[in-house]
């Protein structure tokens, strides 16, 4: 055990000598400087040479061959944008979900999906029992005050010719004035009153006569009263007939008047019944012209061979356009046909109705849209939803083959989606080129901030080099990287916080094969240095 100890003592001693010595051979071979030193200032000469070697030099053919553009570091806008996923919708403003008023079956449909209409054009034909009855009711109401008019006229003018006759019996006029009369319209009311004036003026006559006779005392008082007698009888008469005939023709005048009112108005109440059901005013109008043709019987007149009778010629076209208005339009055959119309100009998106199926007054038989304007309904998560507002800019991209439009934010729903957990964020936009169709997917970008920066730069200025961000920049060596620091960043541009002075000029255009040329140098150079 002894000499065990006093042999790796020996061992020891002779290790910490060859240290010695091979520690003095490496610092003569150094001049005196210890390995570590010159090992590490090898090093910092090798990362020297990668410096030198990230400074590109270029010709001018080379620069202008790669396309490089230099712009001057300054101040600018970056709009901040967020981008949200959404969907292209119908404007529901401007969207009608049509049901008939009136049910009925269905006998003709005109409009298909895909198809425009205008206001008012007529899409479909029902023919409608209801209808048809409140149409027969206005046929009848038009023709009752038809007739009852010629009553009014009948009773005005009898009125008219009356009030004459008394007027002129006031002038006591002779018999053979009042027979100038004889034609006049009156009714009974003549023969009354020119009957009553005829006994009153004979009386009278006989009472003078009798009178003059009695005070010449050639007549006796029991004939002169007499005749007085009766002539006081046929005045209180004649008075009377007068105030009769007086009231009659005015009192049948006011019932002439109130029962042709009455008339206007159940003529105006089946009028607006129509109207509740649906038809328009033309085809009331239509109606009306139905009415009066039904009422007219036409006289059979004589053809007329001359080709060149312009009278003839007008009526006979004339004819036919009353023969196309009858085929067409409100024939008996169709007056219960019921239009269904289209309430504004638009397209067909929609349709629920077959020929010959019968539809209820609450069956949903087309829907029509304007997709002149369209919405845009945007998903709005809850980390954006304290950053998109009404009124904000936003552009919205539907693909590549589809241009980018700009519009605004019309609307901001005010709850979140249970499921989707999503706000509603609504744009309407212009579609008269057709190209947004409802149920396209679409992106936006929403203009939420807009702040000045004291360096903006393009984002393709800026590239990734050795982990870090940089900048090209030109000297009188060449292009060489600056590193910076990168602060808010939006759509197209940056923040530069640091590493970049206003005023420096800097490539633009171009850095990304700047950065190439400086990766393919340094792989070569590793190569050749046997990394």
């Amino acid at each position: 055990m002894k000499y065990k100890k006093i042999l790796i003592s020996a061992v020891v001693l002779s290790v910490g000598i060859l240290a010695i010595v091979i520690s003095k051979l490496d610092l003569e071979q150094t001049g005196g400087v210890p390995k570590e030193l010159v090992q590490t200032e090898a090093l910092d000469e090798h990362s020297d040479e990668h410096e030198d070697e990230q400074v590109i030099e270029l010709t001018e053919e080379q620069i202008n061959e790669i396309g490089i553009k230099l712009a001057t570091a300054g101040s600018g806008k970056l709009e901040i944008y967020v981008n949200l996923l959404g969907e292209v919708a119908v404007n529901s403003d401007r969207m009608a979900h049509i049901v008939p008023t009136v049910p009925g079956i269905v006998r003709q449909v005109v409009k298909n999906i895909g198809d425009n209409v205008i206001a008012g054009e007529v899409i479909a034909w029902l023919e409608s029992t209801k209808l048809g009855g409140a149409k027969v009711q206005y046929l009848a109401r038009q023709s009752e005050i038809s007739c009852c008019s010629i009553e009014l006229v009948r009773a005005q003018e009898v009125y008219d010719n009356t009030m004459k006759l008394l007027e002129t019996l006031k002038s006591s006029p002779s018999l053979e004035t009042l027979q100038n009369m004889n034609g006049t319209a009156m009714g009974m009311n003549r023969s009354l009153l020119v009957s009553s004036y005829a006994e009153f003026t004979f009386a009278r006559e006989t009472y003078l006569r009798e009178k003059d006779l009695y005070e010449k005392k050639v007549s006796s008082k029991g004939d002169f009263l007499k005749a007085e007698s009766a002539f006081k009888k046929a005045d209180a008469q004649y008075v009377a007939t007068r105030d009769s005939v007086n009231f009659e023709v005015y009192r049948n005048l006011l019932e002439a008047r109130r029962s042709q009112n009455t008339r206007e108005i159940e003529l105006k109440a089946a009028e607006q019944l129509l109207y509740v059901l649906g038809l328009t005013a033309e085809d009331v109008n239509d109606l009306a012209v139905l009415s009066k043709n039904q009422g007219t019987q036409a006289k059979e007149e004589e053809e007329c061979t001359d080709p060149n009778c312009t009278e003839c010629a007008a009526k006979s076209a004339a004819k036919g356009q009353d023969a196309d208005f009858s085929d067409l339009r409100i024939t008996n055959e169709k007056l219960a046909w019921y239009p269904i119309r289209s309430p504004f100009e638009g397209t067909v998106i929609d349709k629920n109705i077959t020929l010959g199926e019968v539809v209820k007054d609450d069956s949903e038989v087309f829907v029509v849209a304007d997709l002149n304007t369209v919405w845009v309904d945007l998903h709005v998560y809850q980390k954006d939803l304290m950053t998109i507002h009404k009124g904000q800019k936003v552009v919205i991209s539907a693909g590549q083959t589809m241009p980018d439009i700009t519009s605004v934010i019309n609307y901001v729903g005010p709850v979140v989606g249970k499921d989707s957990r999503t706000a509603l964020a609504r744009v309407v936009v212009s579609n008269e080129s057709g190209m947004f169709r409802p149920g396209l997917y679409v992106t936006a970008k929403v203009l939420v901030d807009d702040v000045e920066a004291d360096i903006v730069l393009p984002k393709e200025a800026v590239q990734t080099l050795n982990g870090e961000k940089c900048v090209f920049i030109k000297d009188a060596h060449g292009f060489e990287p600056v590193f910076v620091t990168i602060g808010r960043s939006a759509a197209d541009y940056v923040e530069v916080t640091a590493g970049l002075k206003a005023g420096r000029q800097y490539v633009t255009k171009g850095a990304f094969e700047l950065k190439a040329r400086i990766i393919t140098s340094t792989l070569g150079s590793h190569a050749g240095h046997g990394h």
